[in-house]
Order: C-alpha cells, then sequence, then structure tokens
C-alpha cells in the first residue's frame, strides 16, 4: 500500500445488515390421483409392449441463484412457486445456552407447482397432471421491529419413492409424491456503518442558514441486536471419529467395561448439528443389567476448550442430554466430554451429572483400543 494510505478518510456506508439467517428443508408427502380419462391413456399405453415399460417423472420449478438475495429480480418465478408470511410476528422468549433470549415467532408458507408426467419407453409423453404442493412452518427469528423478513426456496426436490416404472394393467389410481423445499430465510435491516463495521450516526444540522428550524427531528435508531441468536461465534477447533475402550478403576472409572463414543463436534466448525453418543458395557455382569447408552442434546457454547496436549491436541466441551438403560429411559444428565488426538493414540473421558450436580458415572481416561477421534484446528485460528 505504501503511503497511499495517508490520503483515505473515514467514510459512512449504507449497508443491509443481517440480524438473522436461517436455511432449512421441509418436506411434505402428497398422495397424487390420476383421473379416468389419464387412466385410460396410461391402459391404453400399456396394451401396446412397444410402449411398456411407462415411468412416472417429475418436473420442479427452476429456482433463482443464491444471489442477489431479493426476491424483486424473480418475479417471473413467483407463478411457480412462493413463500409468504401468515399473520404477524409474535414476541416469545426461548432457552438459549443455559439462559434466555428474546426472540420473534413468525410462520411461514411454502407452495410449489410440480409436473408430473407419464411417459413411454420412447420417452413419448402419455399424460400429465399439475401438482400443488404446500408446507406450513413456524420459525423463532431475531426478528425485532425495524427489520425486513426475505423467505427464498433455494431447491425444489420431488420424488416419487416407489412404483415409478408401471409394467401391466391395470394402471395405479394413485401414487405418493415427496417434495422437499430448501429454504433460506433472513432478517435484515439498512444501516449506515463505517467502514470497520462500526454503527455510524448522521452529522447534525450544524451548518448555519437564513431561515432556522425550531422543531426537533427524531433521532436515528437502528433496530435491537440479537447477539445471542445471530451470529453465533465460530469453533476455534473441531472433532469427529468413532472409538472404544476399556474403563478400569485405576483410570478414574466409576464402572469397569467398554465404553463407546461416536462424536462429531463443530462440523465446519460450527457447534450447530454437533453429535456425542456414548454407549456403555459393563464386563462385570452378564445379564447386561447395567448397560446404557446416552446421547447428548445440547452442547454449551462457552464450555468448548482448545488447547495442546501430549503433543497433540484436547478437545473439552460440556453440555446436557438424555440417558437410556434398564431402569432410567430419557433420564436428563448434564456431561463433560475431553478428547485428545496425540501421535501415540488416541485417549477420551466422559462426566455424567446429575440435576444436583452429584457425578454418576465416569469413564475416567480411556485409551482408544479400536477406531481413532481426530482433533483439528480451526484455520483462522492457526
Amino acid at each position: 500500500m505504501g503511503n497511499n494510505h495517508k490520503h483515505l478518510q473515514d467514510e459512512c456506508i449504507r449497508v443491509q445488515k443481517v440480524y438473522d439467517w436461517v436455511t432449512d428443508a421441509l418436506s411434505v408427502r402428497k398422495t397424487v390421483s390420476f383421473t379416468h380419462e389419464q387412466i385410460a391413456k396410461i391402459e391404453d399405453a400399456l396394451d401396446d409392449p412397444k410402449r411398456r415399460p411407462l415411468r412416472i417423472i417429475t418436473k420442479v420449478p427452476k429456482t433463482p441463484p443464491a444471489f442477489p438475495l431479493s426476491n424483486d429480480s424473480h418475479d417471473e418465478c413467483a407463478e411457480h412457486f412462493l413463500c409468504e408470511q401468515v399473520g404477524d410476528k409474535r414476541d416469545v422468549t426461548v432457552a438459549l445456552n443455559g439462559g434466555f433470549a428474546d426472540a420473534q415467532l413468525v410462520e411461514l408458507l411454502f407452495t410449489t407447482d410440480i409436473k408430473v408426467k407419464v411417459v413411454d419407453r420412447n420417452g413419448v409423453e402419455v399424460t400429465e397432471l399439475l401438482v400443488n404442493a404446500s408446507v406450513f412452518e413456524s420459525f423463532v427469528l431475531c426478528f425485532p421491529d425495524g427489520t425486513d423478513l426475505y423467505c427464498r426456496i433455494t431447491k425444489i426436490f420431488a420424488r416419487v419413492p416407489s412404483g415409478t416404472v408401471l409394467l401391466n394393467s391395470p394402471a395405479p389410481t394413485s401414487f405418493p409424491l415427496d417434495i422437499t423445499f430448501c429454504v433460506d430465510i433472513q432478517v435484515e435491516a439498512e444501516v449506515k456503518l463505517e467502514v470497520l463495521a462500526k454503527f455510524c450516526s448522521p452529522r447534525e444540522n450544524d451548518l448555519e442558514a437564513e431561515e432556522t428550524v425550531n422543531e426537533m427531528c427524531p433521532a436515528v435508531t437502528f433496530p435491537e441486536q440479537c447477539p445471542d441468536i445471530f451470529p453465533r461465534p465460530d469453533c476455534v477447533c473441531k472433532a469427529e471419529g468413532e472409538a472404544s475402550g476399556l474403563t478400569s478403576e485405576s483410570g478414574g472409572a466409576t464402572e469397569t467395561g467398554r465404553a463407546s463414543i461416536l462424536v462429531d463436534i463443530c462440523p465446519n466448525f460450527q457447534l450447530v448439528n454437533s453429535k456425542f453418543l456414548l454407549n456403555f458395557n459393563d464386563t462385570d455382569t452378564s445379564d447386561g443389567e447395567r448397560d446404557f447408552s446416552f446421547t447428548a442434546t445440547e452442547f454449551n457454547q462457552d464450555t468448548l476448550c482448545c488447547e495442546k496436549f501430549m503433543g497433540g491436541k484436547k478437545l473439552t466441551i460440556s453440555g446436557k442430554g438424555k440417558v437410556n438403560n434398564h431402569h432410567k429411559k430419557g433420564e436428563k444428565l448434564d456431561f463433560n466430554l475431553a478428547l485428545v488426538d496425540t501421535p501415540n493414540g488416541s485417549l477420551f473421558e466422559v462426566e455424567l451429572i446429575n440435576s444436583h450436580g452429584k457425578k454418576v458415572f465416569t469413564t475416567g481416561t480411556v485409551t482408544v483400543d479400536n477406531g481413532e477421534i481426530s482433533v483439528e484446528n480451526c484455520l483462522q485460528h492457526h
């Protein structure tokens, strides 16, 4: 850059700030029925050996590209599919990371028209029908007053789960059709920012003119922020793998047996969609009476920690989950999980804690003898 930066000055820019951003896949199954006239055409084609077999194929509307985000440039697609808000938003309070956050509940309707064709072995159309499908779904969003909601359908899939090939008469009178909407929902507001992503305000009307204005103009304010909801912090590291090993009293275990874990912590360096499963098989008994499994249902972002350990990497995280065994099904417990990836092998440790803060189970330090655990640093934190 040299000395060119000396000629730069502070600027205020107008941009669209993203207050929340949600993607999802919503599916619905429709039962599609042929008319009497359509069945007659299908059976006529089935009676001709040169046209058998027939196939059911679907054609979904072409969706717009990911950018630009505004729906204004894609009005030509409105006749084929639609996403719209139904009713007004409602204020709600939701549990989040061990606390509570204020948010808004909105209900969205997704609709589309799908062409379904029956074609013969040569690809010649036998009959065609138009199928309308809709999905109604509720979303909890950071959607404060002063922001706008953009609802987009980015992809539509349609699949006949069975019976796509018609071989002989009589023709089926109906068939199932699975439709999936890939949706992208964003809450935005136009704001004015300094270049370094800091809110700026308009200057005061401090230039004197011949005429003065006695009325006070309202101050410019921005919609309330929702940092607890969006954007979420990135993970500084991730871990994945499937591994098992023996627990022992010398390692600090409360029970002796074989502990097996399946972990996928921070896929794509985001805590969303993380997984942790634990299975324990007690080797002291033969009836499996003390065997159990544990599934994590919630991960606490604030407890995620990554550090160097024994020449490798160590990831620790805590959260909540449910345990299942012969006596208690669905019992809720807190957990602490430690995962170690070293050049000499993998280690792990799991602690389960009840609502009174008492440790009810721990694997102690387990040396993996089957499978492996991989711990990886996030590139931006190297």
